[in-house]
């Protein structure tokens, strides 16, 4: 309960949701010697890691309830809001708690901040506003290295390569896709057009479906206050495991949001250099010769057929390197599947030299597919709806001089002209 200082201090907060007690239960220890969550992530330190228990009330408002994740800068954590009325629902958030200021991925957590602020405060009125993670709050919280970003954000279900994995097969019917594939080029137009941000890392990981219904997470909190998960005991730090699976959907299309902003830019200067996951990368990354809103557009294509097919497009990787990525290979498999590149993008790239020979023509040709087509890559559709997918692909994976990013107008015509 709070105490009585806090409410001569502030008498409203009688009418907020107190504080829950310690769990009544002792979680089960897990072996120390074993590493878990984030002490699997690469150049694991943990004084970088801020030291966060559930229970803890952080900024004097968020009462972390579960751990939803990990990542190599970050935990990420359930919560409640404890400035709600009482006679309110319970309110959740997430906060992402970066790793203190002096770890190497400081300066992605600062541009992720000012990213997410800067996408917040645009326009509401646009159709993708509400498929683009917004912020919701932010402060810093002082660790054992240094300071520690937070940022709190809405609480999302899942990330698209496992919403797949819910439906049969494991991939996602053409009628729930096109329902999703609307949201995700509205969320796209919205970033591009009103915000003049380039995500660079679109990818099944960084789209999320939202939350069916806000019961889930009172569902998972309780159980997780009345039955922890075990516990991992470390010196100065306790290591909880994620709750981050709820289940099948209670409907069967989920609305989604485009989010993980940490690496994203301006679109309004010039940009040169490697972004995107390997197997998203388009051709004028691979071959350095800049990029813009449309690397976006190309990954989101890519992305399709992770959902459509339940498999990456391209693969690009050469088995006599251990099955490592191959730039190389990935070219010839873009060539084989579109067609040479055009002169002005050779011309712009700083690598063409490496892959391509001064007419044009790609280098080492024996390592483009023979068989390898829109047609032949899509087996989950057919007829009249394939190619109207084959069709709506191909609109949206052009890219070319004065061809910036796509209007609302063509994202629209597109979808009602292949019946998206």
């Amino acid at each position: 309960m709070f105490s009585l200082k806090q409410c001569r201090a502030r008498p409203t907060i009688v009418f907020r949701h107190p504080p829950w007690p310690p769990s009544p239960t002792t979680a089960p220890c897990l072996d120390p010697r074993q590493p878990i969550e984030e002490e699997k992530t690469p150049y694991y330190h943990p004084s970088q890691f801020y030291p966060a228990r559930l229970g803890q009330i952080l900024n004097d408002r968020y009462q972390l309830a579960t751990k939803l994740g990990y990542g190599s800068s970050s935990t990420v954590w359930l919560a409640r809001d404890l400035h709600c009325w009482r006679w309110s629902r319970e309110r959740y958030v997430a906060i992402k708690i970066n790793t203190s200021n002096h770890h190497t991925h400081n300066d992605a957590a600062e541009n992720e901040l000012a990213i997410l602020q800067h996408i917040s405060r645009m326009n509401r009125s646009h159709e993708g506003w509400n498929f683009v993670r917004r912020l919701l709050d932010s402060f810093t919280i002082e660790g054992v290295s240094g300071q520690h970003l937070c940022l709190v954000l809405e609480p999302l279900r899942e990330p698209l390569w496992l919403y797949r994995r819910r439906f049969i097969g494991g991939v996602v019917p053409s009628d729930v896709l096109k329902i999703t594939v609307q949201m995700i080029l509205h969320g796209l137009d919205y970033l591009h057009s009103d915000c003049q941000i380039i995500h660079t890392d679109l990818k099944p990981d960084n789209v999320l479906v939202k939350f069916e219904d806000p019961t889930i997470l009172e569902r998972d909190v309780r159980d997780e206050y009345q039955h922890p998960l075990p516990q991992k005991l470390v010196t100065g730090r306790t290591i909880y495991l994620s709750r981050n699976n709820y289940g099948p959907f209670l409907v069967p299309t989920g609305v989604v949001q485009i989010a993980d902003s940490g690496l994203s830019v301006l679109g309004t200067t010039s940009r040169n250099g490697c972004i995107q996951a390997e197997i998203y990368r388009t051709p004028e990354v691979v071959l350095d010769a800049g990029y813009t809103y449309s690397a976006d557009i190309w990954s989101f294509g890519v992305m399709l057929w992770d959902l459509l097919e339940g498999k990456a497009l391209f693969s690009p990787v050469d088995t006599r390197k251990d099955g490592d990525y191959d730039d190389h290979i990935h070219l010839a498999q873009m060539t084989a599947l579109m067609g040479p590149p055009p002169e002005y993008l050779l011309a712009r790239g700083r690598r063409t030299s490496k892959f391509f020979y001064p007419n044009g023509q790609l280098k080492s040709l024996e390592l483009v597919p023979k068989d390898f087509s829109f047609e032949n890559a899509i087996t989950m559709l057919s007829s009249e709806e394939k190619s109207m997918f084959i069709g709506f692909v191909k609109k949206n994976g052009e890219v070319g001089p004065g061809k910036p990013k796509f209007s609302k107008g063509v994202i629209k015509g597109s979808l009602a002209v292949h019946g998206f």
